[in-house]
């Protein structure tokens, strides 16, 4: 061989080597979809913060693999319509192996269908919609506990704590308001509960009517399935008018703006939610102190279980590049997201223990086995008390 030719052949192996370096080195994207604008902007950037925290933990780990971790956020503006256009953008884009999100139940519904085909895998940090788990979705999971937990846990405590005479049930129209109160129809029905009425409101015209028929059916206590923005117009309305009767929701009021908008109409609200007080899990502290280093803010339940979500996705993720040798199908990672087991971690924990909401892992229908639900109650200095803890069995939800 001449020299030229050797030369010649050097260059062109180097360029090989580079090129299959290139390859390996593949970027990896995690998507996470909820309002980043609109009235829900607060509690959706809070599962932004939550993914993000964890994709910036765990970024060092897949690069070790040979490959970048990066963050994709989408925002849905609360709009199914929206959510849907953000599923053919994410669709198209083939990094993105899996997806933190959505927020809201009537998007997460529209996301996870269009993904149903090529089974990308999701797992929502904060929908609570039934019908979302029984889809047959083998690609759609959650790490909150269902609307029927939290509607039986209502019921319960609207008969044997509050006594209540007569219940008035209002939603704001929404697929997650709408689900909600059903299930806590049917079961205020098995306690005997008198309901004096089932309406929906959403719009200011709305709910000034609402306002009016309350105040007629002197019902002790109103129950409002729906988001924080219009909870906490109705609430204000409510108090405005006289009505003292006890309010009552779903962890759609779990929500830093809640309090803000609705001020001291806020005093003596209860709800249930699978989130409460990041104080309440034994961990969170490391979490907590590491969020407001980034972002100058406490932390809600939403950034936490954002956190685990996101943390249970790259544990996937992780699982499936090590099976696959490669860079990991969208199914491969989906099918990796069922098998995921991660324990329960506690403060001071040294091991390489990732979860803040304790143990994870997901029946075949997408619920998580073993959550944790809470009864919350605002006091007169609009500090949130807890009030009564329920744990939730996958199994029960049947």
């Amino acid at each position: 061989m001449t020299g030229a030719f050797i030369r010649h052949l050097s260059v062109g192996l180097i360029a090989s080597a580079l090129m299959v370096g290139g390859a390996q080195a593949a970027t990896i994207k995690l998507a996470t979809i909820s309002p980043l604008t609109g009235s829900l902007t607060a509690i959706g950037s809070e599962v932004k913060r939550g993914a993000e925290l964890a994709v910036q933990e765990q970024t060092k780990a897949f690069k070790a693999l040979g490959h970048d971790l990066v963050l994709a956020p989408f925002d849905d503006q609360a709009s199914a319509t929206r959510g849907a256009q953000i599923a053919g953008t994410v669709l198209g884009d083939k990094n993105i192996l899996g997806v933190v999100g959505a927020l809201n139940s009537s998007v997460s519904n529209v996301v996870a269908a269009a993904f149903a085909p090529g089974k990308l895998a999701m797992i929502s940090p904060a929908s609570t919609n039934d019908q979302l788990t029984r889809n047959n979705w083998m690609h759609f999971s959650r790490v909150v506990s269902a609307d029927s937990a939290q509607g039986v846990a209502a019921a319960n405590y609207i008969a044997d704590e509050l006594k209540a005479s007569s219940v008035y049930v209002i939603s704001d129209n929404t697929a997650y308001g709408n689900g909600l109160t059903k299930v806590l129809l049917t079961n205020l029905a098995k306690r005997k509960v008198k309901v004096a009425d089932y309406t929906g409101a959403s719009t200011a015209g709305q709910i000034a009517e609402v306002i009016k028929k309350v105040k007629a059916s002197k019902a002790n206590v109103v129950y409002f399935g729906g988001t924080d923005d219009t909870g906490a117009v109705l609430v204000k309305g409510l108090r405005t008018a006289g009505v003292k009767a006890i309010f009552m929701g779903g962890d759609g009021l779990d929500s830093p703006s809640f309090l803000k908008r609705a001020g001291i109409a806020g005093a003596g609200v209860v709800y249930t939610t699978g989130f409460g007080p990041v104080s309440a899990f034994s961990n969170a502290l490391t979490f907590t102190n590491k969020y407001q280093a980034a972002y100058g803010a406490k932390p809600s339940g939403v950034a936490v279980y954002a956190y685990d979500a996101a943390n249970v996705m790259l544990d996937a993720m992780k699982s499936a590049l090590k099976t696959a040798g490669a860079v990991p199908t969208r199914v491969q990672v989906a099918e990796a997201v069922r098998k995921v087991n991660l324990p329960a971690c506690f403060e001071g924990d040294t091991s390489n223990c990732v979860t803040i909401t304790g143990a994870v892992g997901f029946s075949s229908s997408g619920e998580r086995m073993r959550s944790r639900l809470l009864i919350m109650k605002f006091d007169d200095l609009l500090q949130a008390q807890v009030a009564k803890i329920q744990i939730v069995n996958a199994e029960s939800l049947k």
